[in-house]
């Protein structure tokens, strides 16, 4: 009889066991499957935020270049000092807030044009504006007369093959990287660069250079706790990373074993895909995610894959302790809790699969005691966590750090919201745009940090006015204000956003005084078709009120 009760007791603590092991599996089986994808889907909107930045800078220096592109081809190849002198200030204008920017070039062709002399302008402080300078030669001549194609003899091509290059593309292309061609800075460049044609002639190259110490700070600012971002080239090839400051070619891959497993995945193939790639690297295994920039370049999130399951850690252990107080207490008390487990179970279980699938206020109505009872307190706490994180996550996406404000990410991202609310014919809104007034007068005079208080006032003056969520910083002192009220009183509304910038001046004893231009556009339906038509209807609103602002300050007018 006793050996008959101890088999009955092995076949039910046997039993238990597996029961425990299935739910086990099969939380964390969902509970991993969660964490990947809200990490996959955080690091790919830090990426997609940071490729949108680099690419409105870059759309900026395409449009600049073309812009004096023009100017160049019509002057019809004859190039005096005059013309270098309003080439020079059209070129610092057109640079003017463009951080990224170094030097600014043009190189006419000795073989078509009335000059050989270059044009080449060098940003001494990077990143800020009015720092451009000219190269000079011994006599102090603002035009580099030391930079002469026509000096440079047969072996031109090998010292400037960017210029014969553009000839022969016969279109404006990004070129990198390679020595800067001004003879004091080598710091390795990628260029933007446009041949000027007059009358179907080669007359010249038109370009900018940046640097690429001036992008390493936005790419280290892809912070993902211990991640690295990394800039490749269109031919695979290390332009930048944390680890690599100094580049690495592809060539030098297949010499670290480490990184012979990230090069299949450093191509185009592989980017905007929203696809994460696993590679091992370090005797650890990495996450990886890639975009492509618009100038042919990829730029890449890598987050340490043992980073993006530390909660999981945490879970494996807490079943672990779990397991050895469900075995202890099946021993002990086999037929009565037998009865009380499958419920249990099944809730867990089923409650466990919901939270997977990103429903993370699933309620676990189970607060016994016993094991089962701590293993839905701990799936709770992971739940808590998850929330926590994800939360933490979407606020690093979408808010303006500077400001407190929403982002252009979050305001790209409403957009998108009104438009399905136009197309569904439910939309009714108004949108509000405000600039800061005399901005680069103050920076160029106070300072930068006296400006970015003139920004975190017009923010404060915005929040207190209206609704917080509803105030977006667009750009640098750009705030865009999105209202969906069909009662909306604009004049209100404006009048209570000039008294809190009136609150403000009144409350902060500074050198200055803040004012901000607004413009405001009501959607009409029938009329408006989409979202770009009210905005561009406030922006012109906003710069009317801009204009009657600068005819009372004219001292303060951009320069």
């Amino acid at each position: 009889m006793k050996s008959i009760r101890t088999r009955i007791a092995l076949s039910y603590i046997i039993m238990i066991l597996c029961l425990w092991v299935i739910v086990g599996t099969v939380s964390i089986s969902y509970v991993r499957t969660a964490i990947f994808q809200y990490s996959a889907d955080s690091m790919h909107f830090l990426l997609e935020e940071k490729i949108t930045v680099l690419n409105t800078a870059f759309s900026g220096i395409e449009q600049n270049v073309s812009r004096l592109n023009n100017f160049i081809a019509s002057r019809n190849k004859h190039y005096d000092e005059k013309f270098y002198e309003e080439l020079f200030e059209k070129s610092v204008l057109a640079f003017d807030d463009q951080k990224f920017v170094k030097t600014i070039y043009f190189c006419p062709n000795p073989n078509e044009t009335d000059s050989s002399k270059c044009l080449y302008l060098l940003n001494t402080v990077n990143g800020s504006a009015n720092h451009f300078r000219f190269t000079t030669d011994k006599d102090g001549d603002y035009i580099n007369l030391t930079f002469d194609i026509a000096k440079r003899g047969k072996d031109s091509r090998e010292h400037i093959p960017w210029f014969y290059a553009a000839e022969e593309n016969k279109i404006p292309m990004w070129i990198g990287t390679y020595p800067g061609i001004n003879a004091e800075d080598f710091a390795p460049m990628i260029s933007y660069l446009s041949p000027v044609f007059s009358d179907g002639k080669f007359c010249g190259v038109v370009g900018v250079e940046i640097t690429l110490l001036s992008l390493r700070s936005e790419i280290d600012s892809l912070d993902y706790g211990n991640s690295s971002g990394i800039l490749v080239n269109p031919k695979g090839d290390f332009i930048y990373h944390k680890d690599f400051p100094s580049g690495l070619s592809s060539e030098e891959f297949c010499t670290d074993k480490d990184l012979s497993h990230l090069t299949k995945f450093l191509s185009a193939k592989y980017a905007d895909s929203k696809t994460t790639y696993e590679y091992e690297w370090k005797d650890g295994m990495q996450v990886l995610i890639l975009g492509m920039l618009k100038n042919g370049m990829l730029l890449a999130l890598s987050v340490p894959k043992e980073q993006l399951i530390s909660l999981q850690h945490q879970m494996f252990l807490q079943l672990a302790i779990l397991f050895i107080v469900s075995l202890t207490i099946a021993i002990s008390v086999i037929g009565i809790v037998t009865n009380k487990i499958v419920k249990p179970i099944e809730i867990i279980n089923q409650s466990a699969h919901y939270i997977a699938h990103g429903e993370l206020n699933t309620k676990i109505p189970v607060y016994s005691k016993d094991e089962f009872g701590m293993l839905a307190s701990s799936i709770r706490k992971i739940e808590v966590e998850l929330s926590e994180y994800i939360g933490h996550i979407r606020d690093m996406a979408y808010k303006d750090f500077m400001t407190g404000c929403r982002n252009k990410a979050a305001y790209l991202k409403h957009q998108s919201a009104i438009e399905m609310k136009i197309d569904e014919g439910m939309a009714n809104f108004t949108v509000y745009v405000c600039d800061v007034n005399g901005l680069k007068h103050l920076n160029d005079t106070l300072g930068h940090e006296m400006g970015d208080a003139l920004i975190k006032g017009a923010a404060s003056a915005l929040k207190i006015a209206f609704d917080e969520k509803t105030v977006f910083r667009t750009g640098g002192d750009e705030f865009v204000v999105v209202i969906e009220d069909e009662k909306e009183d604009v004049e209100a509304k404006i009048a209570a956003f000039n008294k809190a910038v009136a609150d403000f001046n009144e409350e902060n004893e500074f050198d200055f005084t803040l004012a901000v231009s607004i413009g405001a556009a009501t959607f009409k339906n029938g009329i408006d078709k989409d979202f770009k038509s009210v905005a561009e209807r406030a922006d012109k609103a906003m710069y009317a009120d801009k204009e009657e602002f600068y005819k009372q300050h004219e001292d303060l007018r951009r320069k």
